[in-house]
């Protein structure tokens, strides 16, 4: 028997990335459920069990706006596994209308949509590499238009806006896509890992629901008229379940399909200042000398 793919999720007790945990489930995935709480944590894998009795399903609990908290997930996923063949970074979100600070004072909607998920992929790239066919999922929005990135202000000391945060965050990781995948071409890396990022469409989910932006507000009023979470997770299960040489590294996918995003100028400068100023403030670098 073919051994199963393992996939590592992060935010997968709501929305689409517990949807997406049922789909990967059913597909006979090993799924990994992230969550910043246990309690409901345990009941969404208790759910995907019901449903899929066969399924194995684990539970790493982590506060992702906390740099100790994620390295800390990292560490038990070592712990527990050597290998990983899907890292999905689904965890995110909108912040408030005022400027907040995480536990290591930096703005918390870069801390949470942008730096978590590159230090777990940092820091899990040993256990990618020693998977098959193995990549890096990382949930965008089309949001990333609105972006206006100023990476000399990349903690908005001035000036804050959640929606300009929000989208220059969600464009921030389409540009680490980028740049992850012209280093890999750089290096002459024959079996890449990939990285994509997506657009899972305008959801009918929690999303926001705990923000004061306008986003929780239209959110709320245009509910009934939103997409289900099963098709917004459509295209996060299909960049899990393809195989890398079928797929565009570095790619921003809508609807399954490869899309052109609406990316700054001097795109390849934008993205590898990107992940210098990621590497500085997480104090982390991206590879095997990370561990």
């Amino acid at each position: 028997m073919a051994k199963s793919r393992r996939v590592l999720i992060t935010g997968a007790t709501a929305g689409i990335g517990k949807e997406a945990a049922f789909q990967l489930a059913r597909r006979g995935y090993e799924v990994i459920l992230h969550g910043r709480n246990a309690e409901k944590a345990a009941l969404v894998k208790a759910e995907v069990q019901a449903r899929h009795p066969n399924a194995k399903l684990d539970i790493l609990i982590a506060d992702l706006e906390s740099k100790a908290d994620t390295i800390k997930l990292v560490d038990t996923f070592y712990q527990r596994y050597d290998a990983l063949d899907v890292l999905i970074n689904n965890a995110g979100g909108v912040m408030n209308k005022v400027r907040q600070e995480t536990v290591d004072g930096l703005e918390r909607t870069i801390v949470l949509n942008v730096l978590a998920p590159f230090i777990c992929s940092a820091l899990l790239m040993p256990a990618l590499q020693r998977g098959t066919d193995a990549k890096i999922i990382n949930t965008s929005s089309m949001a990333h238009i609105m972006g206006k990135p100023n990476l000399d202000n990349l903690m908005y000391e001035t000036k804050f806006n959640a929606h300009r945060a929000y989208g220059d965050a969600k464009l921030y990781v389409i540009l680490l896509g980028v740049e992850f995948a012209r280093r890999q071409q750089l290096i002459g890396d024959t079996n890449p890992i990939g990285m994509y990022a997506f657009h899972p469409g305008v959801i009918a989910s929690d999303f926001a629901k705990n923000s004061t932006s306008l986003y929780h507000h239209f959110f709320r009023l245009f509910r009934p008229f939103l997409s289900s979470v099963e098709r917004g997770a459509d295209t996060m299960v299909y960049l899990a379940t393809q195989n890398n040489d079928a797929l565009q590294n570095g790619g921003y996918y809508v609807r399954r399909k490869a899309r052109k995003a609406r990316l700054p100028t001097k795109t390849l400068d934008a993205a590898a200042q990107l992940w210098e100023r990621c590497e500085s403030l997480t104090g982390i670098r991206f590879g095997v000398e990370s561990r």
